[in-house]
């Protein structure tokens, strides 16, 4: 009987245990419940604070929540915007676009990036970035997507008024090259007229005067100043020959860019202690004058700038054919300079000879190391 009764007593205290452990079980539920419905509306006051519009999605696409922020942008209650309510609110031209980006990202699982027009609440229509990823279970199955959308407006305005600047700073820059090679073109016809002119014109005028005035001498009276006239005569004649040369060399249209640009290596080489090689080989004997000209001016210009500038003792002009152009390089042992170092003032001449080889759709560069002379290199199709 005594072991009855024990064993009555310890299925009961088994029972009030049991039951104790239920009543502390169902308590700390509760309060976990509790402390879960409290931090879900934490979390969901938090989300209508946001200063970014945020909704969720299921998985079948639709809408099933948005904040206080969508609803107070759009002006619409939640009702309106739940589900697909939400496209009515987008603009009519971007609605295939955005389920055309939309659905096949929720479909893929992958992130859903797009930008449309969203009207407000004063309907006005506002440029809108919506970001939204996957959302999943602990358990690891999609739950769907969760996003947000931040009006871009602004930023949109302002590159559009980029894009305009841009734009009309690139037809700016066109128009100024077109420009630039409209006047590069008239001077130089007008320096060929010149040319022609003090060639053709005024330097025969000149010899004859010479001329005469040496019929003049070789009389026997012949006034005492007529030599020094004579002799003036002929300087001045010569001048302005070399003038006539610097203006247009005719021998560049008589005997081709060869010829002249050895003709231009004498010369400059005659005014003082630099020297001048020239190389050319395989040079065709017919050129477009427009090249012959461009090459012509650019290796002018080196050779001006190494006598006067570099202060070089020797210049090396190589002008050969390449692929399907002729290419130009004139080399000097000249002092240098840093060619990425700015300029107090901009220099005319390299402007002149990138303007040239540019308006024949060529490729120019300098090379060039202070100390270690100087490598300019023209190349342009022939």
């Amino acid at each position: 009987m005594t072991f009855i009764v024990g064993a009555l007593l310890i299925v009961v205290a088994i029972q009030a245990a049991i039951l104790v452990a239920l009543l502390i079980r169902g308590k700390r539920r509760a309060s976990a419940e509790r402390a879960l419905r409290e931090s879900d509306e934490r979390f969901r006051r938090t989300l209508d604070r946001a200063p970014v519009m945020i909704w969720t999605v299921r998985p079948d696409t639709t809408l099933d929540f948005v904040n206080n922020t969508c609803m107070n942008f759009t002006g619409l209650p939640i009702e309106k915007l739940l589900d697909n309510g939400w496209l009515d609110a987008v603009h009519p031209d971007d609605r295939e676009y955005c389920l055309g980006i939309y659905v096949p990202a929720i479909e893929a699982r992958t992130a859903v990036l797009m930008e449309y027009r969203l009207r407000r609440a004063d309907g006005a229509y506002r440029w809108i970035f919506d970001s939204a990823v996957p959302k999943y279970a602990l358990d690891g199955h999609f739950e769907g997507y969760i996003g947000c959308s931040i009006d871009i407006t602004e930023r949109r305005n302002a590159e559009d008024l980029m894009r305009e600047s841009r734009a009309a700073l690139e037809v700016s820059h066109r128009e100024i090259q077109q420009l630039a090679g409209r006047l590069l073109t008239a001077h130089e016809d007008e320096r060929r007229h010149l040319a022609r002119e003090l060639h053709d014109d005024l330097t025969q005028r000149l010899a004859r005067l010479a001329i005469d005035a040496g019929r003049m001498e070789s009389a026997a009276d012949a006034p005492e100043g007529v030599r020094p006239l004579r002799e003036g005569l002929v300087r001045l004649s010569e001048d302005v020959h070399a003038l006539s040369y610097r203006l247009h060399p005719s021998v560049l249209d008589d005997l081709g860019l060869v010829e002249a640009l050895k003709a231009e290596c004498d010369r400059v080489a005659r005014g003082g202690e630099l020297r001048v090689e020239v190389k050319a080989s395989a040079v065709p004997a017919a050129l477009p004058a427009e090249v012959s000209l461009c090459l012509f001016r650019v290796a002018q210009e080196a050779l001006r700038n190494a006598a006067r500038h570099a202060h070089a003792s020797a210049v090396t002009v190589l002008l050969a054919p390449s692929g399907k152009g002729l290419q130009l390089a004139v080399s000097d042992n000249g002092s240098g300079f840093d060619p990425d170092r700015p300029r107090e003032r901009a220099s005319l001449g390299l402007a002149s000879m990138r303007e040239r080889v540019r308006l024949l759709q060529g490729e120019f560069d300098i090379e060039s190391t202070p100390g270690r002379g100087t490598n300019v290199v023209a190349w342009v199709p022939a």
